[in-house]
């Protein structure tokens, strides 16, 4: 516990040091850097979208030399974890007592708890950034400013396809968070649309803000059918992976030789979609590495994405940027995202997505053309844009600017 009091002290000492030269920096006009405080809990997790958005925006607003970059996590780091599933660039500070190597004590966590509270207020961010729907609470609690992302409202337009436990917490947090918020940050109109339309807010504290593409992983070594349609998402209601099963079923009645590649891992209330992935023709692969994925993608005939409600649609640009065909729902933000590059169905419509699937495989021209659109299309999405967009929203909410 001594150990652990020494590594906590020397931590807060460094931290007064560094407030007491801001304030003479201030005192004395020179130029400060706009102090950012980051939530990075989406990192203790392997990536999925609201890890990556993080991780690209993170990367991109790391570049900006007028920026100090303070990422939040957990207290302590142990032995036995957190672990963080990204990098983080070399020049923003991981902020946590870094515990490992010492042995276990009792009374280490409510001590660690109590002193990260004393070393955020030494920080002191000019603005908290919570990039997955709302700060924790303890950085909410010394929050200055604070700006959120919220990436699609499906608590709101289907809260049958969430989970109990999610749909309850979101609905406990979010009128308090986007009340607090000074500002508001969509992935797509879309997403902000609905906001607005759920909640009594101020439309100006409210903005849309595409999300990029991150660059390609090289290809790494997978078996896979000769010749497939492929699925990339976690497999759950929202996803509406049913639709694609019958379109399926429908094309391979018609002679269609290819398979269907199921890229995700199994979620909530799937048990019978499970099932059906048994069928004949289908192939059903977990969670993949960027490497691996990015072969599945490579080699796909055309990528169907039947989603009910995106936010913003991460799978769909990155088909189009692997020079996929690509076919979506007609639903919430992915005709924004994929524009006139994609071929659209009713969500619910399997005859219409047969029809599309069918036109898709059998007309070389009509894939060119789409192939082509992706690429300009995909060319549209970009971090550094993001990041430049997103370091505005947070200098206005700071009053710096």
């Amino acid at each position: 516990m001594l150990r652990t009091f020494a590594i906590v002290f020397h931590t807060l000492r460094h931290a007064l040091l560094e407030r007491l030269l801001g304030a003479w920096n201030a005192a004395t006009k020179r130029e400060r850097k706009l102090r950012i405080g980051i939530d990075i809990r989406p990192f203790y997790e392997p990536l999925t979208g609201i890890g990556w958005y993080l991780h690209f925006l993170l990367q991109e607003l790391a570049k900006h030399d007028d920026v100090e970059l303070y990422l939040f996590g957990d207290a302590r780091v142990t032995d036995l974890g957190p672990s963080l599933h990204a990098p983080t660039p070399p020049n923003a500070r991981v902020c946590w007592f870094d515990l490992r190597g010492l042995p276990q004590s009792r009374l280490a966590r409510p001590f660690t708890a109590a002193a990260y509270v004393l070393w955020m207020k030494l920080i002191d961010p000019d603005v908290m950034f919570g990039a997955n729907y709302f700060l924790p609470r303890l950085l909410g609690a010394i929050a200055r400013h604070r700006v959120i992302t919220i990436h699609d409202l499906t608590y709101k337009r289907f809260p049958e396809l969430l989970q109990n436990e999610t749909l309850d917490n979101l609905e406990a947090h979010m009128p308090r968070e986007i009340g607090r918020a000074d500002a508001i940050i969509c992935v797509s109109e879309s997403t902000r649309r609905d906001l607005i339309h759920y909640y009594d807010l101020d439309p100006a504290r409210a903005f849309a803000i595409h999300s990029g593409l991150g660059k390609s992983a090289s290809p790494a070594p997978i078996d896979l059918p000769a010749r497939y349609l492929l699925f990339v998402s976690t497999i759950e209601p929202r996803k509406n992976l049913g639709v694609l099963l019958d379109a399926f079923a429908r094309l391979r009645g018609e002679g269609y030789e290819g398979s269907l590649v199921v890229v995700g891992k199994i979620g909530w209330k799937s048990r019978e979609i499970e099932q059906r992935l048994r069928g004949e023709g289908i192939v059903h692969l977990d969670y993949l590495d960027a490497g691996r994925l990015a072969t599945v993608y490579q080699r796909a005939e055309a990528f169907v994405f039947p989603s009910i409600y995106e936010g913003f649609g991460f799978p769909l640009l990155e088909a189009m940027a692997f020079g996929v065909p690509a076919l979506a729902a007609r639903s919430s933000s992915l005709p924004e995202i994929g524009g006139d590059a994609a071929l659209y169905f009713e969500p619910h419509d399997a005859g219409e997505l047969t029809s599309q699937l069918r036109r898709v495989t059998q007309d070389p021209a009509l894939r060119e053309q789409l192939i082509v659109r992706g690429y300009d299309q995909v060319a549209k999405f970009r971090w550094d844009v993001c990041a430049e967009q997103t370091l505005e929203v947070l200098r206005r909410a700071a009053g710096a600017s």
